[in-house]
C-alpha cells in the first residue's frame, strides 16, 4: 500500500505535460506506447503507472479533450485488454521495419524476449474469427494470412519470370531461384498435385496461361490430356528438349 501511495503522490505531483513528454520520448525510442509493468524512466519516474492512470482517468471522464487528442496522436492504447495484442503488433512493426516483411519464422523471439513467432501463429489460427479493425491493421502492414498460398504465388512468379526469359516452362533440374529454392522441384510438384487432384482450378488456369508443360520427358512421345477451365479436355504435346 505504501508503494502504491508513493506512486500516486509522484504521479499527481508531476505536471501532466512532463509525463506526456516522458511518454513521447518512450514512443520515439520504442516505436509504441506500451510501457511495461514497473517501467521507470532513467530519472526514476514510474511511467507505467501514469499510463495506466490515464486509462482509468479517461474511463471516469477526468481527461480533457486536448489531453485525449494529444495521447491519441501517440497511438495511445486505451483499452488495457488490448495491451497483449498491441504489444505483439508493435513487435511486428519493428520486425517489418528491420526485415522488410512480416514473415516471422516459427520460434522467433525479439531482442526483448517477446515470442513474436508464436504471436503471429496465433493470429493466423484465429483468422476466421478476427476483429475487423485489427484484421485491417495487420493487412495494411503486409501480414500474410495464408503462408501456403503466399509460397505458391512466389514460386509462380518465379516460373513466370523464367517463362518470360526462356519462352517456355521447361525448367531444368536443379534450377535455383531467389531465396535458394529449387524451381524445378516446384514444377514437378504441380504435376503431381494435378495427378492427385490437389491442384485447384484457379492454379491450373494460371499455369496453363503460361503454357505449362504437364508432360515430362518420361512421357514422350505420349500425349498428356490436361483439363481446361471449361472442364473439357484437350491434348498437348511437349517439346523434345529434355528437362
Amino acid at each position: 500500500m505504501k508503494d502504491l501511495d508513493t506512486k500516486m503522490e509522484e504521479t499527481t505531483a508531476t505536471p501532466w505535460d512532463q509525463w506526456f513528454e516522458m511518454l513521447t520520448a518512450f514512443k520515439a525510442e520504442k516505436g509504441h506506447c506500451l510501457v511495461p509493468h514497473n517501467y521507470k524512466t532513467p530519472e526514476g519516474y514510474p511511467l507505467w503507472y501514469w499510463v495506466r492512470k490515464m486509462c482509468r482517468d479517461k474511463a471516469k471522464g477526468e481527461l480533457s479533450e486536448d489531453q485525449i487528442e494529444r495521447l491519441n496522436s501517440l497511438k495511445f492504447v486505451w483499452d488495457l485488454q488490448d495491451l497483449p495484442w498491441e504489444k505483439g503488433f508493435a513487435a511486428l512493426q519493428i520486425y517489418k521495419a528491420e526485415f522488410g516483411d512480416c514473415l516471422v519464422p516459427d520460434g522467433y523471439v525479439t531482442r526483448d524476449n517477446y515470442p513474436l513467432g508464436l504471436w503471429t501463429w496465433k493470429q493466423r489460427y484465429f483468422e476466421g474469427n478476427y476483429p475487423r479493425e485489427k484484421y485491417h491493421r495487420l493487412a495494411d502492414l503486409g501480414f500474410v494470412w495464408d503462408l501456403r498460398e503466399y509460397a505458391w504465388d512466389r514460386m509462380y512468379a518465379a516460373l513466370e519470370a523464367y517463362q518470360k526469359e526462356y519462352g517456355d516452362c521447361l525448367v531444368p533440374a536443379g534450377y535455383i531461384v531467389e531465396g535458394g529454392v529449387d524451381l524445378s522441384m516446384w514444377v514437378t510438384r504441380q504435376r503431381s498435385d494435378l495427378a492427385h487432384n490437389y491442384l485447384t482450378q484457379v492454379k491450373l488456369s494460371k499455369l496453363n496461361r503460361l503454357g505449362f508443360c504437364w508432360a515430362t520427358a518420361d512421357d514422350l512421345p505420349h500425349v498428356l490430356f490436361v483439363p481446361r477451365d471449361n472442364s473439357k479436355k484437350s491434348n498437348i504435346s511437349t517439346s523434345s528438349r529434355p528437362l
